[in-house]
Parts: C-alpha cells; sequence; structure tokens
C-alpha cells in the first residue's frame, strides 16, 4: 500500500476504520458525527486532507466508535469496544490521537486499557464538557431526537466558531446543509452524545501513565482554557497548548497543530 492510498474494513465488535499512510501506527480518534458510516466523497478528501501531515510520516488508523451503539451506553463501554477491536489488530502500546469527542474517548482508552496507549494526545477535549458544552449537546440530542435535521446543522455548526460572527455565518450554513449532513443520525449519535454528557474523569487523571500532550483552543466554546490545562496538569508530567483566539473547529486547523501534535509524537518513531 503506498502513502497515498486508503485501507477501509471493519473490526468486530462493529468498529470501522480507515488506514492511510505508512510506517510507526498512530491511532486517531474522530470526532462526533453524524454519520454512522465512514467518510466516503467529499468527506473522504476531507480526511485525508487534515490527516496529510501525519500520513507522510505515519500509517494513520482512523477509528471510528462502533454503529450498533445504542443508549445508554457509557464512555467507558465504548471505550471498551475499541480497544476490543484495537488490540487485536495492531501491535501496542501505539501512540494515539484524540480530537474532541475522540479525545474524552482517548482518555478513556489511556485510563482503562493503559497498555494499549503509548503517548497520547487530546485534542479539542478535557476531563468533561463545560456546563455551556452540555447544554449545546443536549440541544443538539433533542433536535436529532425530534428530526429536527436543519436544526441539528445548526447548532452544531455555530458552537465550532471562535466569534459571534463567525457563529452567526456557521449556524447559516449548517441550517442550509443540516437536511443532508444529520440525514442518517440517529440512536448511535444520541448513545455517544449521552455518554459524553456524562463523561468525567477528572478525579482519575492521574492514573494515566502515557505520556500526555492537551491542544485546545482559548475560545473553544465546548471546554475553556482552564479545563485544557487543569487536565493536563492532573496528568503526571502532562502537557498543555493553548492556542489563542482559535475555536473548536480552528485547533486542529491551527497552522501549528501539526507540527505541535508530531514534534510530541517524535515524528516517525
Amino acid at each position: 500500500m503506498t502513502k497515498t492510498s486508503v485501507a477501509r474494513g471493519e473490526w468486530p465488535p462493529g468498529i470501522p476504520y480507515l488506514r492511510f499512510g505508512a510506517g510507526a501506527t498512530l491511532v486517531y480518534l474522530s470526532g462526533l458525527s453524524a454519520s454512522p458510516h465512514l467518510p466516503s466523497g467529499g468527506g473522504l478528501l476531507l480526511q485525508r486532507g487534515l490527516l496529510a501531515p501525519f500520513t507522510r510520516h505515519r500509517a494513520v488508523v482512523w477509528v471510528h466508535w462502533s454503529h450498533e451503539l445504542a443508549p445508554p451506553v457509557t464512555m467507558a463501554q465504548i471505550a471498551a469496544a475499541s480497544a476490543a477491536a484495537i488490540g487485536p489488530h495492531l501491535p501496542g502500546p501505539v501512540d494515539v490521537v484524540g480530537v474532541s469527542t475522540g479525545g474524552s474517548l482517548a482518555l478513556q482508552l489511556a485510563l482503562d486499557r493503559p497498555h494499549l496507549v503509548r503517548r497520547l494526545v487530546v485534542v479539542s477535549a478535557a476531563a468533561r464538557l463545560s456546563d455551556h458544552g452540555r447544554r449545546v449537546q443536549q440541544e443538539l440530542a433533542a433536535a436529532v431526537h425530534a428530526g429536527h435535521t436543519r436544526r441539528a446543522g445548526a447548532v452544531m455548526a455555530r458552537e465550532v466558531a471562535a466569534s459571534a460572527v463567525s457563529s452567526a455565518l456557521f449556524g447559516a450554513a449548517g441550517w442550509v446543509m443540516g437536511r443532508s449532513t444529520f440525514a442518517e443520525a440517529g440512536a448511535e449519535l444520541l448513545a455517544v452524545i449521552e455518554a459524553e454528557d456524562d463523561f468525567d474523569v477528572s478525579e482519575r487523571l492521574g492514573e494515566i501513565t502515557a505520556p500526555t500532550l492537551v491542544i485546545g483552543a482559548a475560545r473553544d466554546r465546548f471546554y475553556s482554557p482552564a479545563l485544557f490545562r487543569d487536565t493536563a496538569a492532573a496528568i503526571p508530567g502532562g502537557r498543555s497548548i493553548v492556542y489563542p483566539r482559535a475555536g473548536h473547529l480552528g485547533t486542529t486547523l491551527h497552522r501549528r497543530y501539526a507540527r505541535d501534535v508530531l514534534g510530541f509524537l517524535g515524528a516517525g518513531r
């Protein structure tokens, strides 16, 4: 397989994955998605573009949670299912990058399955959501449950922005695109939202043994700079980076993001 090729498949118990690039394995736990399926078409091109700085150095395994989820479920149960898929198929321990909801999952994985995680990067996530973040996710869940796809799109899009102006623009775009974006949203998405709303590992962070970097944004509406820094500070040897003037979406688009992640992970090592 060449560095530009993509392999796709599914590991029991129903964990879809994509594999890009070549080299030492980097597990990439994705953020909240309205679709239970692997990205394709434009969505796949977007993921390839975002992951390109990493696939030049690593074999990146992009992992989604099980499409068989249904509420009630906990983040610990989601992590256990991910571990059951990752463990037998990837020589461990492996470096793990978790983004947004994937960052919550990565923290849970490092706590419950420490033998699987070599180094950990938590991006746009922390030990728990902020109070505002929880309210937003509850609003999103209510819209999805009621089948209001345009409202769900607007809620999701407006909250990833960094400023009031961009929030209004993103929200309008999310409303327009919501019908297609959330066309397949259902029990799986609601299960993950519910699990993350209840997620709080603040009291367990001292148990994490993997070297950990937490990357966040100063204007992230789901968290706060203090939550990012406090999460890292409670992990033995943990480090944090907070990008100024960026929002939830802007973290992974920041010009320093790939350099900071690869620098911490040791590039191709």
